[in-house]
């Protein structure tokens, strides 16, 4: 789904995060300085190739997730080696397995479907607290 706002957001924490300011950000990734600017403040949306080049400038940054919140999927290829960094052989647990295939044999619709779900789930782990239950 996209959300630009959340977006920008997510970009100027990250880029802070890193301690650079918005002209080392453009150094680091090859996009003018004003332009993140205008990103961040949710003035203009980037194409796929700047939401990569932006994550990969950006340490921390799942690039994924931010062409997830961006409106962009993962590319075909990536898609097929698993949405997760693993394919389904590596995998031991079959029902995960089954999801990887699943995912794998999918019409593109149900992937982008499947993938946010997916980053749903780990966002929600990520917020959860220690101690509480599943």
């Amino acid at each position: 789904m996209k959300d630009m706002v959340q977006f920008g957001i997510r970009i100027r924490h990250l880029r802070q995060q890193n301690n650079f300011s918005l002209r080392e950000l453009g150094e680091r990734s090859g996009v003018s300085y004003s332009f993140i600017n205008s990103i961040e403040n949710n003035r203009f949306n980037p194409s796929r190739e700047t939401v990569i080049a932006l994550a990969d400038a950006l340490r921390s940054a799942d690039k994924d997730d931010l062409l997830l919140l961006a409106g962009f999927a993962p590319t075909e290829e990536e898609a097929l080696d698993g949405p997760f960094g693993l394919s389904g052989s590596e995998v031991d647990d079959p029902e995960v397995s089954l999801f990887f295939k699943d995912f794998k044999n999918a019409p593109k619709e149900r992937r982008d479907e499947m993938l946010r779900f997916w980053n749903f789930i780990k966002e929600q782990q990520m917020t959860r607290k220690p101690d509480s239950q599943q």
